[in-house]
């Protein structure tokens, strides 16, 4: 056994060469799990912690009583069932490395222990190998092994992973690329000296079927050209010269071509570029694509000017929606061309678009018209220079429009149609500047009302009265919005799913309109033309509630007492008193009311007494309720006294029931009946009449044998025993409104 790497190290030629590349199909895939989970190398997924891994002989597993166990697709299951959720991704994607290829898994670990040692500041200690978990017994040779082996750069081992992929893809051209940049040879890895004579060998070939098909293309001969540029193309798929041959060569009308009447079209979206194809007609394929999946190749082509086409590859493969490029070159011509594939290899002639200028249009591009006004507004592409944009009107192109970043805003127009057009640009690749076909919308310019700026309101007896300014050419309606108004001069146009308010349903009486009483109401105009309005000035209205159940009556010394029904959801009670074209106003709260009532002073002549409630705002045009006002007449009042009879000797005559008229104008037409009634004690002290059924009737005076200033005297019947007590009544129509002015008690008590 030797003891410099390079010796037959394990059995015979195990191992005769550290990797210099993983060569395997996906290795990108698999290191970005095994970091996801956060190991240092493959191994640490494959054994437990604190056992032990061998490498050089084969890859094998310490297990009990230090037997050791390979490593191979039954153990990888087990380890997955063992390990959880979390490493199954992991473990199955080994598996099926190691199903393809038995010495794949031992290699990749090779190659990331290699690394590891080479980037540890204690490489040459064989303990840097075995705190890896390499078995102590082979730590040393490994660790010299490693030393000696290429160390490579970042750049080599982004080619060393990935030529396995470029290589199994077909993609010979970049494979030979990667190949260039590692060291000559394969660096003394034999399995990478094959690949890299494979790669050779395979680009070698691509290369004479390509000098051979341009021969035939110079030759005239089309079908051999072609013929062999699918052969070039489908020994080096990533060959630019091939594609670029078939794209040039490619003609959808060619009889038994893949592509026959297949039609690939490309267009814009917003900073990017959609393509879609419409498969050819014909329900059946040709025999040499029976078996053909649907797998494509998509790929872009660009031409400088005076430069070599470019190409490049769109990702997507196969898609029944079609395929999106992402990052198309702006401001440049490109056509697209799609390749059918068997395998990952080109297997027929390419479907192919036509030329497209890269030049996007805005998107979403929307408008809103007023008043002589056009606005508008659009999503730019992100790499467009600026945009350009023309608005032509019934008289031509409109010049002042205010272009701003996304938006614009032309004023002072005439109704009637507009077109506006808006163009990006792009710096094209020989630095002149190109513009996009451009998008056009027509908007129509429509005649709007004149708002309306001034709205006032009069307030009277139960109505209100309103008037404006402006809205000469509109139909200009009272409005009560159910939220919150508009802003005066909001611009309104006619959408059914949500109406405009309609006119106030007040009642129309003689001088204006009737508010319901109790009603807070937020009054705006608005002005209307056509399916257009603009929201005008409003102002608040209140009626309050009405007063009910009023009660007016003197109680004497020029005063009077008010009586009626508080209001609901009122603060206080106004009360106003007018005379002989004089007024005076009381206000009671509730609960002085509640307490106290209500009495203001009243002169002896008639007046009216107007209640109502105060208003709940201080901004608003109060109008009183209808209804409100209780007149009051003048002053009459009724006195009566009972005067001692006329003294007869030692005895006096009967008594006598004197009744005066009192009135401080003209005494009305019909006055009520007083009646006198008396109450006998029954042998107790006699108790006073509470109305004129509680007792007994004396005398009736009619009211008409009354007058101001003429006391009528009647003589107080007899038959009663003493004692009893006198009271007067007022009885009949207008009672209510004359005062009885009743005498001391203690003179009606008749002993």
């Amino acid at each position: 056994m030797g003891l410099e790497f390079g010796h037959d190290l394990g059995p015979r030629r195990a191992l005769r060469g550290l990797p210099l590349s993983p060569l395997v199909t996906g290795y990108r895939h698999v290191l970005a799990q095994q970091q996801a989970l956060g190991l240092r190398h493959i191994g640490d997924a494959l054994v437990e912690r604190g056992r032990v891994l061998r490498v050089l002989d084969g890859l094998f597993e310490e297990g009990a009583g230090r037997r050791w166990q390979h490593i191979g697709p039954d153990r990888l299951r087990r380890v997955g069932a063992l390990r959880g959720e979390a490493y199954r991704p992991l473990l199955a994607r080994l598996e099926t490395v190691q199903l393809q290829d038995p010495a794949a898994l031992r290699r990749i670990l090779l190659y990331q222990l290699v690394e590891l040692l080479q980037a540890h500041p204690r490489h040459s200690e064989p303990g840097t190998a075995v705190s890896l978990g390499v078995c102590p017994t082979e730590a040393a040779a490994l660790v010299r092994a490693a030393a000696v082996c290429h160390r490579l750069t970042g750049e080599q081992r982004r080619a060393a992973e990935e030529l396995e992929d470029s290589w199994d893809t077909g993609r010979v051209r970049r494979a030979a690329r990667l190949a260039s940049l590692l060291p000559a040879g394969g660096g003394g890895d034999a399995l990478l000296r094959r690949r890299f004579a494979d790669i050779a060998a395979r680009a070698a070939e691509a290369d004479v079927v390509l000098e051979a098909a341009q021969e035939a293309e110079r030759s005239g001969d089309a079908r051999a050209a072609e013929d062999g540029f699918l052969k070039a193309a489908r020994l080096a798929s990533d060959c630019p010269r091939a594609r670029l041959a078939l794209v040039r060569l490619h003609r959808p009308a060619v009889e038994g071509s893949a592509g026959t009447g297949a039609v690939l079209t490309a267009r814009h979206l917003l900073d990017a570029v959609a393509l879609s194809l419409r498969p050819s007609p014909s329900p059946s394929p040709s025999p040499s694509h029976a078996d053909a999946t649907p797998e494509r190749q998509i790929v872009r082509l660009t031409r400088a000017p005076g430069g070599p086409a470019g190409i490049a590859e769109i990702p997507g493969g196969s898609s029944a929606a079609g395929w999106v490029d992402r990052d198309p070159p702006l401001g440049q011509e490109v056509r697209y061309a799609v390749f059918p594939l068997r395998e990952g290899l080109v297997d027929g002639p390419p479907v192919v678009s036509d030329v497209l200028l890269v030049a996007p249009d805005v998107s979403a591009l929307r408008s809103t018209t007023g008043p002589g006004r056009i606005g508008a507004a659009w999503t730019e592409p992100s790499g467009a220079l600026d945009v350009r944009v023309v608005l032509d009107g019934p008289d031509g192109p409109v010049d002042g429009i205010e272009v701003r970043p996304g938006a614009l805003t032309a004023t002072g127009l005439d109704v009637g149609t507009y077109v506006l057009r808006v163009h990006c640009r792009y710096r094209s690749p020989d630095a002149t500047v190109v513009e996009s076909t451009g998008t056009d919308r027509h908007i129509t310019v429509s005649p709007w009302p004149t708002p309306v700026h001034r709205l006032d309101a009069t307030a009277g007896r139960g109505s209100v009265r309103f008037t404006w300014s402006g809205g000469q050419d509109a139909d200009v309606r009272l409005v009560s919005w159910p939220a919150d108004p508009p802003e005066p001069g909001t611009e309104l146009t006619h959408d059914p799913a949500v109406p405009w308010p309609a006119p106030l349903s007040w009642e129309a009486v003689a001088g204006g309109l009737a508010p319901p009483p109790g009603s807070v109401t937020r009054v705006s105009a608005l002005a209307v033309l056509g399916p257009h309005a603009v929201a005008g000035p409003g102002l608040l209205v209140e009626c309050p509630p009405a007063v009910a159940g009023v009660r007016v009556e003197r109680v004497g010394g020029g005063r009077a007492r008010i009586t009626f029904d508080w209001p609901a959801e009122t603060g206080q009670v106004a009360a106003t008193v007018e005379r002989d074209g004089a007024s005076s106003s009381h206000r009671v709260t509730r609960s002085t009311y509640v307490r106290e009532g209500l009495y203001v002073d009243v002169p002896s002549s008639a007046f009216t007494v107007a209640l109502s409630a105060a208003p709940r705002t201080t901004d608003a045009v109060v109008v009183p309720p209808p209804g409100s006002a209780t007149a009051v007449p003048a002053d009459i009042s009724v006195s009566y006294r009972i005067v001692p009879g006329p003294r007869r000797g030692l005895r006096r005559g009967p008594a006598l029931l004197r009744v005066a008229l009192s009135c401080a104008g003209e005494a009305p037409d019909r006055l009520p009946e007083f009646v006198l009634v008396a109450r006998a004690g029954g042998g107790r002290a006699p108790v006073r009449p509470l109305d004129h059924t509680d007792g007994t009737t004396l005398l009736r005076l009619d009211g008409c044998a009354l007058s101001a200033g003429r006391p009528v005297e009647l003589p107080v019947p007899t038959d009663l025993r003493p004692p009893y007590v006198l009271r007067g009544f007022l009885l009949g129509d207008g009672a209510a409104d004359v005062r009885l002015d009743e005498p001391s008690p203690p003179t009606l008590v008749v002993r």
